[in-house]
Formats: C-alpha cells, sequence, structure tokens
C-alpha cells in the first residue's frame, strides 16, 4: 500500500517533506495498534510558510461504538517554505483538508467532538452536534465555566467529575452518565476521554460523546423480557432449557435442577448429560446433536435420574431459536416427566397381550360351546323323541285297559287311571317345557316390524280362555323385534293368570308405557294375588305356588319368561299383595 493511499491526498501534499516518513510511520504503528497518538508536523500555509501542526487522534472503541477523530491545532512556530512550495495558490489544500474535518465533526449526528481545558473549567471546541442532542446552543457550551457539569445527572455527578481530574494520572478511560436535555429527557452518553499535553505542556482532555440512550433503552427492555422469561420459566412445572449457538446449554428453569437436585453451575454446558441414563446417553446426545447441525425440531424420550436417585421416564421436545434478522441463536427446550404415562402404556400393552390370549381362548371355548349345544340339542331332540314314545304307549295302554275291563272296573280304580294319564301328559309337558329352556337364547330368528296388538290377538285366540273371560288390550305399537320370544313371554304370562285365576269371570288387562330406550308392558290380572316373600321364587325353575294335583304345572313356564326378557336386554318383576291380584312388569329394548 503507498503512503498517498494511507493518508489523504490534500493533506499529504502539504505535510512538509522531511516530516512525511516520521509523520506516515507514528502514524501507521498507532493505527495497527489502535491506539491513542500525538504526532508533530510543519504544513505549508496560504501565506507561503510552513506552520507546526500537533495531531492528536483518539481511535474506535473495542464495540466500534465510537469514530476514529483528530484533532488538529496549530501552533505559532513558522519554518521555512522550501521555493518549490511557494507556486501553491492562495487557497491552499490544507484549507480544504481544514474545511472537510470542520464539516465532518459538525455532521456527527449522535456524537459530540469535544476538547476541554481543566485549568479554565471550560470546553475550547465543542461540535454543533451537542446543541441537538442535549439541547443547549454551543456557545454556553464554551462560555459558562462548570456549564457541562450541571447537565450531568446528579447520581452520576460526581463519579464523572472525578475521572475528569484524572489528568494528573495521564489514563485515558471511558464512562457512562447520564445527562438531563434542555427539555428535561434523560440521555445516556458514553464518553470516551484522552489525556493529552500541548506543546507548551497544558493538559487537555479531548474526547467523544455518544448518544447511547437508545442502546440503554434496548438494554433495559432486554433486561425486563429476560427478567420475565426466567420469571415465567422458573414458574412453570415444565423443565425449560436453552442452549447457544455451540450446542452447550446456557440456561436451565428451576423446575430442571429441583428435579435433578443439581446446581445450575452443574447442569450448563455438557453437565447435564451426567444425570441421563448411562444406557440412554449416547443416543440421547446423538439425537439433539444430529437436530442441532441440521436445525430441525426434534424430540424423544429417556431416563433421568431424580434427585432422590431414582430414573424417571422423560419427553423431551427442542426447537432452533432465530433472532429478528434471521440468524441462528441456540436451541430451546423442555422436558416433562412421563414415567407414570409410561406405566400406564406398559400396563395396558400388558393388559392387552392378555385380551388378547383371553379373547383367543374365548374363540376356542364357543367353539366347544357351539359344538356342546348342538349336541345338546341333538341329544334333547333324541331324548324328547324316546321319552315321549313310551309316555304315548302307557297313556295308550290306559285307555285299551280302561276299554278292556270297562264292566269289571270299580270308580276308584277308573280315578286311579285317570290320574295315571295325568301323570303322563304332566311328563309330556315337562319334556316340552325343558326343550323351550334349554333354547332359549340359541336360536337366532330375525327382527322385523311386529304388530304388538296382532300378536296379542293370535296369543289369546290360542289360549281360548272361558267366555266369561274378559281380557282388556291397551293400543299397541308396531315395534321392531323378535316375534317368537316376544310371543312366548306374552303366551306366558296370559296362560298364568287365566289358568291361576280362581273365577271364570276374572280379568286380565295388558298395558304399554314407552321410554326413550325401551318398552315397559304390564300384565296384570285381578286373581287372588302373590304374597311378596314368594315373588323371587316363582321365577325359579320347577317352581309353583299350588299342588300339582289340584292345577297341572310344569314350573318352568315363568322361568322361561325371565330368560327370555333377560336374553333380550330386558328385566321383569312382580307387584302385588295377597287377595289384590298380580301385575307382572317387563322391559323389553327398542
Amino acid at each position: 500500500m503507498s503512503q498517498i493511499e494511507t493518508v489523504p491526498g490534500e493533506l499529504w501534499q502539504t505535510i512538509h517533506p522531511e516530516d512525511r516518513d516520521r509523520y506516515y510511520q507514528q502514524r501507521q504503528q498507532a493505527i495497527a495498534r489502535q491506539q491513542a497518538y500525538t504526532v508533530s508536523y510543519r504544513v505549508l500555509a496560504a501565506d507561503g510558510n510552513y506552520y507546526w501542526w500537533q495531531e492528536q487522534v483518539i481511535p474506535k472503541e473495542s464495540d466500534g461504538s465510537a469514530r476514529q477523530v483528530a484533532f488538529i491545532t496549530q501552533t505559532d512556530v513558522k519554518s521555512t517554505v522550501p521555493e518549490s512550495a511557494k507556486t501553491q495558490p492562495e487557497v491552499t489544500q490544507l484549507e480544504a483538508v481544514q474545511q472537510r474535518f470542520q464539516d465532518l465533526v459538525n455532521g456527527l449526528e449522535d456524537t459530540i467532538v469535544w476538547e476541554y481545558d481543566p485549568a479554565t473549567a471550560r470546553f475550547t471546541f465543542v461540535s454543533q452536534s451537542a446543541a441537538e442532542i442535549l439541547g443547549y446552543p454551543v456557545e454556553q457550551w464554551l462560555q459558562q465555566p462548570n456549564f457541562w457539569q450541571n447537565l450531568i445527572h446528579p447520581e452520576d455527578r460526581a463519579r464523572v467529575v472525578q475521572s475528569y481530574h484524572q489528568e494528573k494520572l495521564g489514563r485515558d478511560c471511558s464512562l457512562e452518565y447520564r445527562c438531563i436535555a434542555a427539555d428535561g429527557r434523560v440521555v445516556w452518553l458514553r464518553d470516551r476521554l484522552h489525556f493529552a499535553r500541548d506543546r507548551e505542556g497544558k493538559s487537555k482532555l479531548r474526547g467523544l460523546m455518544l448518544d447511547i440512550t437508545a442502546a440503554k433503552q434496548a438494554e433495559a427492555e432486554l433486561r425486563e423480557s429476560e427478567a420475565r422469561f426466567r420469571t415465567m420459566a422458573d414458574g412453570t412445572p415444565l423443565m425449560i432449557w436453552m442452549a447457544g449457538t455451540d450446542s452447550l446449554w446456557e440456561f436451565a428453569n428451576q423446575s430442571w435442577l429441583n428435579f435433578t437436585g443439581r446446581s445450575l453451575k452443574q447442569e450448563l454446558g455438557e453437565g447435564w448429560t451426567e444425570a441421563v441414563h448411562p444406557q440412554d446417553v449416547s443416543r440421547c446426545v446423538e439425537t439433539y446433536l444430529s437436530a442441532f447441525h441440521s436445525r430441525q425440531e426434534f424430540a424423544q424420550e429417556f431416563r433421568l435420574r431424580r434427585a432422590d436417585g431414582k430414573y424417571r421416564w422423560i419427553f423431551e421436545k427442542g426447537s432452533p431459536r432465530f433472532t429478528p434478522d434471521g440468524s441462528f441463536a441456540g436451541y430451546i427446550g423442555c422436558c416433562l416427566d412421563i414415567s407414570d404415562r409410561k406405566a400406564s402404556e406398559d400396563a395396558l400393552k400388558t393388559r392387552a397381550e392378555e385380551l388378547t390370549y383371553l379373547t383367543t381362548v374365548l374363540a376356542q371355548t364357543n367353539v366347544t360351546l357351539e359344538k356342546r349345544n348342538q349336541e345338546l340339542d341333538q341329544f334333547a331332540y333324541v331324548a324328547s323323541h324316546d321319552l315321549k314314545a313310551p309316555l304315548r304307549a302307557i297313556a295308550n295302554l290306559s285307555e285299551w285297559i280302561e276299554e278292556d275291563l270297562s264292566d269289571k272296573l270299580t270308580a276308584d280304580t277308573r280315578h286311579q287311571m285317570n290320574l295315571l294319564r295325568g301323570r303322563v301328559h304332566r311328563m309330556e309337558a315337562l319334556i316340552n317345557g325343558l326343550l323351550q329352556y334349554s333354547r332359549v337364547g340359541r336360536m337366532d330368528t330375525p327382527k322385523s316390524e311386529v304388530s304388538l296388538g296382532d300378536l296379542l290377538a293370535e296369543v289369546v285366540d290360542s289360549l281360548s280362555p272361558p267366555e266369561t273371560f274378559s281380557i282388556e288390550i291397551a293400543p299397541m305399537p308396531t315395534i321392531l323385534s323378535e316375534k317368537l320370544p316376544l310371543q312366548q313371554v306374552f303366551t306366558n304370562l296370559i296362560s298364568n293368570a287365566i289358568k291361576y285365576h280362581p273365577r271364570q269371570d276374572g280379568r286380565v288387562s295388558i298395558s304399554v308405557q314407552e321410554y326413550a330406550s325401551n318398552y315397559e308392558f304390564v300384565v296384570a290380572d285381578d286373581g287372588d294375588g302373590i304374597a311378596p316373600e314368594y315373588h323371587d321364587k316363582i321365577f325359579g325353575i320347577f317352581q309353583t305356588l299350588s299342588p300339582r294335583d289340584t292345577i297341572e304345572s310344569t314350573g318352568i313356564g315363568l322361568a322361561i319368561v325371565k330368560k327370555i326378557v333377560e336374553q333380550q336386554g330386558g328385566t321383569i318383576r312382580l307387584k302385588s299383595q295377597p287377595g289384590e291380584g298380580a301385575a307382572f312388569y317387563f322391559t323389553w329394548k327398542k
């Protein structure tokens, strides 16, 4: 790089040829080290003479917030002008440089360039931006002693003023403090101070005041936002963590710390992996880093050691974080203890396996049961046929004997013959009843539209009640049902009401009540009634309340009724008192 490229061209041409190399070397050395520097050199003026100038430069802040600014002051010492330089025009290039510097300094919007004389407590130079930032004209800064000190916030004033009087120590420094603007606003300044001496040895302070109010407000908002986040994060039962752009943890909320029983210092970086189960840690870290490098969300389950030493199952979900400008900022994740859920899932899996096994066993049992039912049906049919045939033979023989010996039989013998045939008929009815009972629920009949009014008319007609007997049927609906089971129920209940009624002019009423999911039917009579202690007994098989010699009965009818009703998902009950008749209530699903 040439000297002309490193130093502004206009200034380079006006520097005395004997000073150029020294100026260039000192300047470049200070720039390379990012240090403030002071250098003196001769500059060609408009009158054709060379004058000594002193240049002092304050470098940028380390964060780049301050600008590099030069302060150039003229001395009264002049030097002879070389003949080659006397050809310069009256308006020299140096004046142009000076004007450019003045425009640059006054054009700064958020930075005040200043020079201060500690001896007089006055500013000897203040850029025009001071009036724009704090609202006070530059003349006040330059004319009033200690003017600037009165602008400093009372809480910062002593610290700042003390720093401005450290010129005896000769140390540069950087300060941040508040000032009160003319309109009452609080303005934050970052002030970079450079202590120097002029050629006469007098102390000078030079520096830059940078308006950092917006940055301070942003910092305050950021701190408030971080405080809100930490309050929310520590208040949630979820375990929350954050990692930086290097994938290392930089935050873990209180829920995580309470769970692990460890300190935040122990968990940061890669410390969190120490509590992960040894069998899960490699997989867990690999899943996290794989998602981290691809900037993708991830979810995983692993075991984490709790403060009491027990390992608990954790569900973790992580997501990448990005700044508003789209830059990657790290990861944030949350964890939830799912041990109870895992235990429930394991138990459910075990139950599902047991259910599968039981289903298989049940299927096999159903096949076996179906086979047994078929065998039972076959046995019942054969047994019925083989039992009924001898019974019919006995009945026929008794009649033949009675006919052949009609002139020799006494009245008592005839009575015995009648009893014999009655027992035969009872046995045949019993066999038929047992067959009906055994077939309840095992015969699939299709559902169809059943008119209950027509069905009951058929039932009453088949029973042939005495002409003096009254059967009242309330209006009945048409329902979707299996016809045969419902017909069996009504037949048994109405038949019993007629058979066990003490009078030939008895009365039976049949009614219905519709509900949301079922119908409730009532078959009531005005007979002798049944005592409460027998209400359950009468539904048992082979149970009768009257002697069989008085009224022929198998004791199976109501047992069949109960079995059919319950097979259809309904219930049956009896409401009766002695001498008040009986009412059978049963429900039938829609």
